[in-house]
C-alpha cells in the first residue's frame, strides 16, 4: 500500500510560486491605484491660468479679423495695442497666430502691390507709404516692389490716369484758349493726382505734358 501523500515541500514550492508573486504584484498595483486615487489634485496656478484664457479670447480676437481679410503682423500687434493687452499676452497671441501659419508679410506686401495698381492705379510710392502703415518690413516692401516692377507698364498706367482726367471741355478749352490758363490749372491738377498716386515727378511731367499737348490738338490717346 502507497504511503500517504501528507503535502511535503514539493507542493509548497508549486504553491509559492502559483499564487504569492502574482498576488503580491496585484497588491502592489492597487495600493499604488488607491494612493494616485485618493491623492488630492494639484489645483492650477491661478495666473496661468488667467493669462490662458486671455491668450486664448485674444486669439479668437484676431482669427475673426484675419476671417475678413489678411492682415500684417504689425496690424495685428496694433489692434492688441488698442485693446491695452499686455505684452506678454500679446507677444504669446502672435507667436500662437503665426505657429497657425496665418501670417505672412511677405504674401501680403505682394498681392497688395497687385491689387492696388490694378485697381487703383498706383505708383510705387504711394504703395510703399500704404504698406509702412501697415507696419509691412522695409525689406519686404522692396521685394514685393521689386518683383512687381515694370518700368513700360507704370508709365502706361500714369498716361491712362491722366487721360481718365482730361475730359471732353478740358479738351474743348486746351483746343480754344490762348493764353494757357486752362492749361496751366489742369496741370497743377492733375500733378497733384500723380503725386497723390505715388508716381515720380519726373515721369508726371512728362506725362502730363504729352496728354495736355495731345489734347489741344484734338487727340484723344
Amino acid at each position: 500500500m502507497a504511503p500517504e501523500h501528507t503535502g511535503g515541500a514539493d507542493d509548497q514550492v508549486v504553491g509559492a510560486a502559483d499564487h504569492p508573486a502574482p498576488l503580491g504584484a496585484r497588491a502592489r498595483l492597487a495600493a499604488r491605484t488607491q494612493e494616485i486615487l485618493e491623492r488630492p489634485r494639484t489645483a492650477p496656478d491661478p495666473e496661468a491660468a488667467e493669462k490662458e484664457k486671455a491668450v486664448v479670447r485674444e486669439c479668437r480676437y484676431l482669427m475673426r479679423l484675419l476671417s475678413t481679410r489678411r492682415r500684417t503682423a504689425g496690424e495685428m500687434r496694433e489692434r492688441l495695442h488698442r485693446r491695452e493687452v499686455p505684452a506678454d499676452i500679446a507677444h504669446e497671441v502672435i507667436a500662437r497666430i503665426d505657429r497657425a501659419g496665418l501670417i505672412d508679410d511677405a504674401a501680403f506686401a505682394h498681392d497688395w502691390v497687385q491689387q492696388r495698381r490694378e485697381l487703383r492705379a498706383l505708383g510705387d510710392e504711394a504703395l510703399r507709404r500704404e504698406l509702412e502703415a501697415k507696419q509691412v518690413a522695409p525689406r519686404l516692401i522692396e521685394d514685393a516692389l521689386d518683383s512687381a516692377h515694370d518700368d513700360d507698364g507704370e508709365e502706361e498706367r500714369c498716361r491712362d490716369l491722366v487721360r481718365s482726367r482730361i475730359g471732353h471741355r478740358d479738351r474743348e478749352q486746351l483746343r480754344s484758349e490762348r493764353d494757357g490758363t486752362h492749361r496751366r490749372r489742369l496741370s497743377r491738377r492733375l500733378d497733384a493726382l500723380l503725386t497723390r498716386k505715388g508716381y515720380p515727378g519726373d515721369l508726371a511731367v512728362r506725362v502730363i505734358s504729352a496728354e495736355l499737348r495731345a489734347a489741344a490738338q484734338g487727340h484723344s490717346g
